[in-house]
Protein backbone atom coordinates (compact mmCIF):
# COMPACT_ATOMS: atom_id res chain seq x y z
CA UNK A 1 0.00 0.00 0.00
CA UNK A 2 1.26 3.63 -1.02
CA UNK A 3 0.68 6.70 0.39
CA UNK A 4 0.20 10.27 -1.58
CA UNK A 5 0.74 13.53 -0.31
CA UNK A 6 -2.69 15.12 -2.06
CA UNK A 7 -1.09 18.48 -1.40
CA UNK A 8 2.01 18.03 -3.11
CA UNK A 9 0.05 16.49 -5.83
CA UNK A 10 -1.91 18.89 -6.21
CA UNK A 11 1.03 21.63 -6.37
CA UNK A 12 2.51 19.38 -9.04
CA UNK A 13 -0.11 19.99 -11.66
CA UNK A 14 1.43 22.87 -13.93
CA UNK A 15 -0.44 23.71 -16.76
CA UNK A 16 -3.63 22.45 -19.03
CA UNK A 17 -6.38 23.41 -16.36
CA UNK A 18 -7.70 26.55 -15.25
CA UNK A 19 -10.86 27.08 -12.99
CA UNK A 20 -13.33 25.71 -15.53
CA UNK A 21 -11.20 21.96 -15.76
CA UNK A 22 -12.64 20.72 -12.30
CA UNK A 23 -16.42 21.15 -13.82
CA UNK A 24 -15.54 19.70 -16.75
CA UNK A 25 -13.61 16.79 -15.18
CA UNK A 26 -17.08 16.14 -13.09
CA UNK A 27 -19.19 15.91 -15.99
CA UNK A 28 -17.04 14.16 -18.37
CA UNK A 29 -17.19 11.56 -15.58
CA UNK A 30 -20.99 11.92 -15.27
CA UNK A 31 -21.49 10.93 -18.74
CA UNK A 32 -18.88 8.21 -19.03
CA UNK A 33 -21.13 6.75 -15.70
CA UNK A 34 -24.03 6.85 -17.85
CA UNK A 35 -22.35 5.11 -20.91
CA UNK A 36 -20.98 2.38 -18.45
CA UNK A 37 -24.58 2.03 -16.84
CA UNK A 38 -26.16 1.63 -20.36
CA UNK A 39 -29.20 4.18 -19.26
CA UNK A 40 -31.38 4.91 -22.69
CA UNK A 41 -32.46 8.24 -20.66
CA UNK A 42 -28.92 9.86 -18.96
CA UNK A 43 -29.53 13.15 -17.10
CA UNK A 44 -26.72 15.19 -15.69
CA UNK A 45 -27.37 18.29 -13.47
CA UNK A 46 -25.44 20.64 -12.75
CA UNK A 47 -25.80 22.89 -9.37
CA UNK A 48 -24.19 25.99 -8.80
CA UNK A 49 -24.24 27.60 -5.40
CA UNK A 50 -22.81 30.94 -4.73
CA UNK A 51 -22.09 32.65 -1.60
CA UNK A 52 -24.80 34.90 0.18
CA UNK A 53 -22.43 38.00 0.16
CA UNK A 54 -23.19 40.37 -2.15
CA UNK A 55 -20.66 41.74 -5.14
CA UNK A 56 -20.25 45.36 -3.81
CA UNK A 57 -19.69 46.26 -7.51
CA UNK A 58 -23.09 44.67 -8.21
CA UNK A 59 -21.61 41.53 -10.26
CA UNK A 60 -22.37 37.68 -9.38
CA UNK A 61 -21.42 36.59 -5.94
CA UNK A 62 -19.01 34.14 -6.16
CA UNK A 63 -19.11 30.59 -6.39
CA UNK A 64 -18.63 28.22 -3.65
CA UNK A 65 -19.52 24.93 -4.94
CA UNK A 66 -20.78 23.19 -7.92
CA UNK A 67 -23.01 20.08 -7.65
CA UNK A 68 -22.86 17.46 -10.28
CA UNK A 69 -25.46 14.76 -10.33
CA UNK A 70 -25.91 11.72 -12.55
CA UNK A 71 -28.18 8.75 -13.20
CA UNK A 72 -25.08 6.58 -14.10
CA UNK A 73 -23.16 3.71 -12.43
CA UNK A 74 -22.46 5.14 -9.85
CA UNK A 75 -19.05 4.63 -7.15
CA UNK A 76 -19.31 0.74 -7.22
CA UNK A 77 -15.89 -1.04 -6.21
CA UNK A 78 -14.49 -0.93 -9.64
CA UNK A 79 -14.59 3.08 -9.89
CA UNK A 80 -13.85 3.57 -6.02
CA UNK A 81 -10.45 1.49 -6.40
CA UNK A 82 -9.68 3.73 -9.26
CA UNK A 83 -10.40 6.68 -7.47
CA UNK A 84 -7.76 5.83 -4.83
CA UNK A 85 -5.05 4.72 -7.51
CA UNK A 86 -3.26 7.72 -8.55
CA UNK A 87 -2.65 7.72 -12.61
CA UNK A 88 -5.13 4.76 -12.58
CA UNK A 89 -5.44 3.34 -16.02
CA UNK A 90 -9.30 2.63 -15.74
CA UNK A 91 -10.46 4.89 -17.85
CA UNK A 92 -7.69 4.96 -20.40
CA UNK A 93 -9.58 3.97 -22.94
CA UNK A 94 -11.44 7.48 -23.12
CA UNK A 95 -8.73 9.34 -22.39
CA UNK A 96 -8.31 9.37 -18.34
CA UNK A 97 -5.43 10.59 -17.55
CA UNK A 98 -5.69 9.18 -14.02
CA UNK A 99 -5.51 12.25 -11.88
CA UNK A 100 -9.03 14.09 -12.08
CA UNK A 101 -9.62 14.14 -8.50
CA UNK A 102 -6.40 16.37 -7.97
CA UNK A 103 -7.24 19.11 -10.28
CA UNK A 104 -10.77 19.32 -8.44
CA UNK A 105 -8.65 20.12 -5.44
CA UNK A 106 -6.45 22.68 -7.92
CA UNK A 107 -9.23 24.38 -7.51
CA UNK A 108 -11.12 23.69 -4.35
CA UNK A 109 -10.72 22.62 -0.77
CA UNK A 110 -12.53 19.28 -0.87
CA UNK A 111 -14.54 16.77 -2.94
CA UNK A 112 -17.47 15.24 -1.36
CA UNK A 113 -18.87 11.94 -2.87
CA UNK A 114 -22.06 10.54 -2.53
CA UNK A 115 -23.00 7.62 -4.58
CA UNK A 116 -25.75 4.77 -4.98
CA UNK A 117 -25.52 1.88 -6.92
CA UNK A 118 -26.48 -1.43 -7.45
CA UNK A 119 -24.11 -4.02 -5.09
CA UNK A 120 -24.76 -7.59 -4.61
CA UNK A 121 -28.23 -7.29 -5.82
CA UNK A 122 -29.13 -4.55 -3.65
CA UNK A 123 -28.42 -0.74 -3.48
CA UNK A 124 -25.92 1.12 -1.41
CA UNK A 125 -24.71 4.00 -0.94
CA UNK A 126 -21.25 5.38 -0.55
CA UNK A 127 -20.15 8.56 1.03
CA UNK A 128 -16.64 9.97 1.48
CA UNK A 129 -14.81 13.36 1.65
CA UNK A 130 -10.91 14.11 -0.24
CA UNK A 131 -9.56 17.68 0.42
CA UNK A 132 -5.79 18.47 -0.54
CA UNK A 133 -4.81 18.71 3.06
CA UNK A 134 -5.14 14.74 3.75
CA UNK A 135 -3.02 12.11 2.61
CA UNK A 136 -4.65 8.75 1.75
CA UNK A 137 -4.19 5.10 1.29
Amino acid sequence: MSNVNVKRAVENIRSGTNVYTPLVETIVNAIQAIEAASVDKGRVDILVKRSNQEDLEGGQPPVESFTVIDNGIGFNDENRDSFDTLYSDHKIAQGGKGFGRFTCLKYFDDLLIESVFEHEGGRTKRTFKMGKHVNFR
